[in-house]
């Protein structure tokens, strides 16, 4: 599963007035988000080659690049965003996916299912039924992907946001999830339990490297004895409107 490309997208100035379901609003700070959005890239950037897509400056939740789109192979699947203000965002995501040469499918105009709620890892794609995605989206995906035969594991989400706000996957196979918020373990093969909500995001870089929030120190010091190489950066700004480290990227894989 080696890293090829990442495509991020450039915060809004209105980031702070983001869509929200689980928290409450606070107050952020456009100028630190952007310098945390920008030492994340960097992070990328050491890794893969970083694609900036348009910025799209009227839309607060566009930094949330991965909700808009899946991709799988050569397969590039346009999610359904559940809130119409967010709609929008898909199509300089889609024009940058169709000029790197992907297969482009797209959901039923019923369906909805959004990027954070897709996880996946080797041939199995876990996808959350969250509030902002459904089972007529769990099952576009998989006519959208019916070439590569994936096992597709519907998985309720009822504690965050969408299903990798609660719980990813490790280069081992294991996955990393905070036992208050993540959704019931018989779904999932290999469970570690982490100290730290923050601490069940990550974004696989290669090898044993793994990218997490600098929120999670306990998560950190726990992966690092089990032997995985841990960076970690500031997502304060992120975490306060329910963002992520996984949800500021859409991740290209060989």
């Amino acid at each position: 599963m080696r890293l090829l490309k990442a495509l991020v997208r450039r915060p809004s100035p209105n980031h702070q007035n983001g869509l929200l379901t689980h928290l409450k609003r606070e107050e952020t700070d456009p100028a630190l988000a952007l310098a945390q959005w920008e030492d994340y890239c960097e992070i990328l950037r050491d890794y893969t080659e970083v694609i900036e897509v348009e910025p799209a400056p009227n839309y607060a939740d566009s930094v949330y690049i991965e909700d808009t789109a899946f991709v799988y192979g050569n397969t590039a699947v346009m999610t359904k965003l559940r809130y119409p203000s967010r709609q929008p965002e898909h199509a300089a995501v889609a024009e940058t996916l169709e000029g790197l040469g992907f297969e482009m499918k797209r959901l039923a105009d019923w369906a909805y299912l959004e990027g954070g709620d897709i996880l996946k890892f080797d041939d199995t794609v876990w996808v959350g039924l969250s509030t902002r995605s459904d089972m007529e989206g769990v099952e576009w995906l998989g006519k959208a992907l019916a070439a590569y035969e994936p096992t597709i594991i519907p998985v309720p989400v009822q504690h965050a946001l969408h299903l990798k706000s609660a719980i990813t996957a490790l280069p081992d196979g294991t996955f990393l999830a905070h036992p208050a918020y993540a959704p019931p373990e018989s779904y999932f093969p290999g469970y570690r339990r982490t100290p730290e909500f923050e601490g069940s995001q990550v974004v696989l870089l290669g090898g044993d490297t793994v990218l997490m929030s600098a929120s999670a120190p306990q998560t950190e010091a726990m992966l690092k004895a089990d032997g995985f190489d841990v960076i970690t950066t500031p997502m304060t700004e992120f975490e306060k409107t329910e963002g992520c480290v996984t949800c500021l990227s859409i991740r290209i894989r060989e």
